[in-house]
């Protein structure tokens, strides 16, 4: 009876904990650090391959960079969330010789806490932005 009892105890806390238990029914439910971790790990890696894209564009072009639309209507990245995957927002800013692309966090604290950037220099940035962009003076990631 006292091992069923433990099980008892220890699977409602497992089901508290994966469920974001709040003692304010009202309050939003927070993600997990873990899950939050996961977001920021998927975040850099889309980011990373936003920059093997515009690397792909810029060969093929002839020297000009591309949107995030126009990577997607290339086929160069997927976009099944028009923008936005595991909680992060990307953006893409094409230039003359140039692009940037950010990634950053659609609810700070919640979705993630840093923010990334990268561009034609290939070399990925971020740091807890407070939900504001990522730039080429923060560290690299």
């Amino acid at each position: 009876m006292k091992s069923s009892w433990a099980g008892l105890l220890l699977l409602s806390l497992s089901a508290c904990l994966l469920a974001g238990c709040s003692s304010d029914p009202g309050k939003p439910v927070e993600q997990s650090v873990l899950v939050t971790a996961a977001n920021e790990t998927a975040a850099l890696t889309r980011l990373r391959a936003i920059a093997d894209a515009e690397r792909r564009y810029q060969v093929e072009s002839g020297g000009a960079y591309a949107t995030l639309d126009q990577l997607i209507q290339k086929g160069y990245v997927n976009d099944p969330s028009r923008g936005k995957l595991t909680g992060y927002r990307f953006d893409v800013k094409a230039r003359d010789g140039s692009f940037q692309a950010t990634a950053v966090p659609e609810k700070f604290g919640v979705t993630g806490t840093r923010s990334f950037y990268v561009d034609e220099q290939n070399v990925v940035h971020g740091a807890d932005k407070r939900g504001a962009e990522a730039t080429a003076s923060d560290p690299e990631v």
